[in-house]
């Protein structure tokens, strides 16, 4: 079926206009997401395919160098988009550069007819190929939207390779905006048909980064950034599945910064709070990739170790402790000192086991430590008594 090609070209306007202005409306409350600026290109996308519209009915000029270069910039403001709904920096200056060459290409070949539909063409096919790059490099590969973003962007390739390959046929009068013929339908086709789902590709691509960004919110503490009571249990259930499949052993330690309230008296709860931080850093950074940690409430942090037996529990938080006692926190000026016990409960779990069973052990060793005079390590004593080799130093504060 021969469709008539301004018609295609009105239609896509159309649409596109519809979409922008809807993008634009909701975009200007939320620049960060992304949405204002595939709304700017999809504006100019519109208006690129009014000039198309038009052609053969007003100066070349307008209908083709214009429109080509405006087609151009609504490719750079969806590769923009990407970067801003990723939240990375733009290259403003290279993301548009390919625009800047194309209005510089069409005004030196606007009076030729084959040299500017290949320039127009491949100058796109790049910009295309740049979306195509960008999003395999910074969006998860799991995500829908990057599936949308690809195939959009491979088809628009085809298209545009049509007329590459129309031109170099010797059949660029074939390829003209006022001709209609079937490869013409079919290449207007398939740009109408990618301008759509790179558009919602990267509408939906800011959907799923919102949700992305709200999950991690939800999972995470406010304050110290680590995962939170909720997500540290969530966790704690999935590695005590798994080392009751694998029979393997699983260590779980409380953790509990020592003297926490005098510090609130004496410093202030702002300096508190940059303790409880400085305390989570800490004990991230030199935590095991393997391990989890969450803030359990207050001062007290869960920390799980997976796959690890009791003298491995004790090499790795023993010096997670000591290391702490070494490393002060700053509040302004002023370095506050702290130190933490730690009580553990070591086991290969049975089905007798649980969350609750395993923190109720590895909370009253926590109490065993603060009696022992506290920056100690304790194990629950019904699961595990360290030998001499193993016995951990206490240290008075």
């Amino acid at each position: 079926m021969i469709a008539d090609t301004p018609t295609l070209f009105a239609c896509v306007a159309l649409v596109a206009t519809i979409m922008a202005f809807c993008l634009i409306l909701v975009g200007q409350f939320n620049q960060r997401d992304g949405l204002l600026t595939i709304g700017f290109g999809l504006s100019a996308h519109a208006l690129a395919y009014i000039g198309y519209t038009f052609y053969g009915h007003a100066p070349l000029w307008l209908t083709y160098g214009a429109a080509n270069t405006l087609l151009a910039v609504a490719l750079a403001f969806y590769g923009v988009s990407v970067f801003r709904i990723v939240e990375l920096p733009v290259a403003w200056w290279r993301v548009f550069a390919p625009a800047a060459l194309m209005l510089v290409l069409m005004v030196s070949l606007i009076d030729t007819l084959e040299p500017r539909m290949l320039a127009a063409t491949l100058l796109l096919m790049l910009q295309c190929s740049l979306i195509i790059y960008w999003t395999r490099r910074h969006i998860p590969a799991q995500g829908r939207a990057r599936m949308l973003l690809i195939i959009g962007s491979s088809i628009s390739l085809i298209g545009l390779g049509m007329r590459v390959v129309a031109v170099l046929g010797g059949g660029a009068a074939e390829m003209r905006y006022d001709v209609s013929n079937l490869k013409q339908t079919i290449s207007v086709s398939i740009g109408t048909f990618t301008a759509m789902m790179i558009s919602l590709g990267l509408v939906l691509l800011s959907k799923e980064r919102s949700e992305s960004l709200l999950q991690h919110m939800a999972l995470r503490d406010v304050l110290t950034g680590i995962l939170n009571r909720r997500a540290i249990l969530d966790q704690f259930s999935t590695e005590l599945e798994r080392a009751r499949r694998d029979s393997s052993s699983l260590a779980v330690a409380m953790v509990d910064i020592d003297y926490f309230k005098q510090i609130n008296d004496r410093y202030g709860h702002l300096a508190g709070d940059e303790v409880i931080s400085h305390c989570a850093n800490h004990l991230t950074q030199r935590i095991r990739h393997s391990d989890s940690i969450g803030r359990y409430g207050g001062e007290e942090f869960l920390i799980l170790l997976p796959s690890t037996n009791p003298e491995g529990a004790v090499a790795v938080l023993d010096e997670l402790r000591a290391s702490l006692a070494e490393s002060p926190a700053q509040y302004d000026k002023t370095k506050i000192s702290l130190r933490i016990s730690i009580g553990v409960c070591c086991v290969v779990p049975t089905e007798g086991d649980t969350i609750a069973s395993l923190l109720t052990s590895a909370d009253s060793a926590l109490y065993e430590a603060k009696g022992a005079g506290r920056n100690t390590l304790r194990f629950a004593p019904s699961l595990f008594q360290p030998s001499e080799t193993l016995a951990v130093a206490v240290l008075e504060i």
